[in-house]
């Protein structure tokens, strides 16, 4: 229980010494429980929390940074082609859930254009704008990595890179996906299989690429890759059509994997448009990040990426690097979510 006093002024702006006063702990014991110092008891630091929650304390974060040097501010460089649905949004709520009560400010920045993000990023790392960065659609080469890499600035980057240099990150377990989709295809009865995957410089296209390759040889299964897609409006429109010129083909594929729960939406209308039944004359099996595709097409097979998941992952690696720990042990992988039918399932 807060107890009451009259440290407090109507008006005034709530200061660590309010939070002393109403908490009868001392300023320094205040000042460590808003950093979620570990050194202090649970009750300590909830206790103080609860305080500073209960008279809307924020921190003064111009007179943090000429103490600190800190900004008590997260960057966000948020790729801006949508290509799975809702990823942006439920990234960003699973990031503000893991910075929450951190004392962290998530600074959101979309970027359009590789060189725009580089651009940004050497902003943030000449001007100090930023105590930690988030970044989202690695490359292979990421110029992004490798200039905070240099810079020394704390990152995490919600997929891989091919660097030689190690950094922190979070990335879907791709490579579990392929193998997966593709034994789920074979248990079906599948032997040709025609895998959609994004057309962007990513690693995990690269890496989705080479996977699907190497466990087709495995069970026995023939991949051809259509011919890849960019998100857009235009490219959206035409992945319909796609769908309904693979239903006119006399020797179409026995399945389709797809690699965006977008582009399997698109793709199985044009299917049915042509008059086949998915499920049955063809198999399909998806990533997923919403549940709009099992509602619009339950006879579709998908694994899920915990999207908010990934977001609260992603802030507990950055909160780690910038405490310290080694990028060394800072590497994790998502399990995809197997959808078979409607319900969950093992594959």
């Amino acid at each position: 229980m807060v107890q009451e006093t009259s440290g407090k002024q109507p008006g005034a702006r709530p200061t660590l010494k309010t939070l002393s006063q109403m908490t009868g702990l001392s300023l320094s014991t205040v000042s460590l429980a808003l950093r979620d110092e570990t050194s202090l008891r649970d009750e300590t630091r909830q206790r103080i929390r609860e305080a500073a929650r209960e008279i809307g304390y924020e921190p003064d974060r111009a007179g943090v940074r000429l103490r600190t040097g800190k900004t008590g501010t997260i960057g966000l460089i948020l790729d801006g082609s949508e290509d799975s649905i809702g990823f942006s949004r439920k990234l960003i709520a699973g990031i503000h859930d893991g910075l929450r009560g951190k004392g962290y400010l998530l600074n959101v920045m979309p970027q359009f254009d590789r060189v725009e993000s580089v651009r940004t990023l050497a902003r943030i790392v000449q001007s100090s704008l930023a105590d930690g960065v988030i970044l989202t659609h690695t490359e292979p080469m990421d110029r992004r990595v490798r200039l905070l890499i240099e810079s020394g600035t704390p990152f995490v980057t919600h997929g891989r890179t091919e660097f030689g240099i190690d950094h922190a990150y979070h990335d879907w377990d791709i490579a579990k996906f392929a193998r997966i989709a593709l034994a789920r295809m074979a248990v079906l009865g599948a032997r040709r299989v025609a895998a959609l995957i994004v057309d962007n410089p990513t690693n995990c296209a690269h890496i989705m690429r080479r996977c699907l390759r190497e466990n087709a040889a495995e069970l026995g299964l023939s991949v051809e890759f259509i011919a890849g897609w960019v998100p857009g409006p235009g490219q959206l429109a035409g992945l319909r059509d796609r769908g309904r010129a693979i239903a006119a083909q006399a020797d179409r594929p026995d399945a389709i994997l797809s690699d965006s729960e977008i582009a399997t939406i698109l793709l199985a209308s044009g299917l049915r448009d042509g008059g086949v039944d998915v499920g049955r004359d063809i198999f399909m099996v998806s990533k997923q990040t919403s549940n709009l595709l099992r509602i619009l097409y339950p006879e579709v097979d998908t694994l899920e990426e915990q999207v908010e998941a990934s977001g609260r992952e992603l802030a507990r690696l950055l909160l780690a690097r910038i405490n310290g720990q080694p990028s060394a042990t800072l590497h994790t992988l998502a399990e995809p979510v197997p959808y078979f039918g409607a319900d969950p399932a093992t594959p």
